[in-house]
């Protein structure tokens, strides 16, 4: 069965024990911790926190992952000092994992600059990427930490359709998913609009279709809802995704990775986190 929990972004006023004992409190069983801004991150979080952090997630029972840092990070940045750093930072995210007792970190892909019209760039920044790629690999195997990378609804990153995925997991035999739905949705809806012959296979098929395709290298899913418009982070429920189909696929391949409710911008993230709860445990129930 997977461990249900939320993104510690749902509660930015708080530190990071008491966002754990909300998460428990509120009846959940796993954590996703944000290592960046405006929580805590590589420049914050010493070792002694870290260890105290670590026991508190295991009085709980708590499975965690790490979604690694996301501002000023490009691991295909066409900058070699900056590319390196950004390397070093998704290490250090490891490591944090390993403290931690963490299973998994959450990666986003590297990005181009916004010229998408010179080939060039695209290619050089993909060869960057790929060879960063190896890097965090090479520590993934060494850490025993897994990575699960991440789809992003940005035409300039280099994961951006569900096919990328698929074929980075091709070309890696130790790299696997965190599936985005709603990004993935956002992006799939936006190809509906550029061609209408997309229409008569649904976001959601093909989102499924996709879950099928991971299979076991699929260790982490971003479960969260929007309109197709944009990336609003909202409950299940309170946008337009049908996640029936998407539900069942995971339970004909056995899915028993994390679950990360990655709800943000809430007003009252408290009452979020409880409606959170109820709209992934009805959605499991289907």
């Amino acid at each position: 069965m997977s461990a249900i929990g939320f993104s510690s972004t749902l509660f930015l006023n708080l530190t990071l024990e008491e966002i754990i004992e909300k998460s428990a409190e509120y009846g959940y069983n796993s954590i996703e911790i944000w290592a960046d801004l405006p929580q805590k991150w590589s420049g914050n979080f010493d070792e002694k926190e870290q260890y105290k952090i670590a026991e508190i997630i295991e009085s709980h029972g708590f499975q965690s992952s790490i979604h690694a840092p996301i501002w000023d990070i490009n691991i295909a940045s066409h900058i070699t000092n900056f590319r390196n750093e950004s390397v070093n930072q998704i290490k250090w995210t490891m490591d944090l994992a390993q403290n931690l007792g963490s299973k998994l970190i959450t990666l986003h892909p590297g990005h181009i600059p916004p010229y998408p019209f010179i080939p060039s760039l695209r290619e050089k920044g993909k060869k960057n990427f790929l060879d960063s790629l190896q890097k965090l690999i090479e520590y993934s195997v060494e850490t025993g930490v897994l990575i699960g990378l991440e789809n992003i609804p940005i035409s300039l990153s280099f994961c951006y359709t569900l096919e990328d995925l698929v074929e980075y997991i091709g070309r890696f035999d130790n790299l696997n998913v965190t599936l985005d739905i709603a990004h993935a949705y956002i992006v799939l809806k936006f190809f509906e609009f550029l061609d209408s012959k997309r229409v008569s296979i649904s976001p959601e098929s093909r989102i499924a279709d996709t879950i099928k395709k991971l299979d076991k290298r699929l260790i982490n899913i971003h479960l969260h809802d929007n309109d197709g418009s944009y990336d609003a982070h909202k409950i299940p429920g309170e946008g337009k995704i049908y996640f029936n189909p998407i539900m069942k696929v995971l339970k004909e391949i056995n899915y028993n990775g994390l679950i990360a409710l990655e709800i943000w911008g809430s007003k009252d993230p408290s009452n979020a986190a409880l409606q959170a709860k109820k709209a992934i445990e009805k959605l499991l129930k289907r």
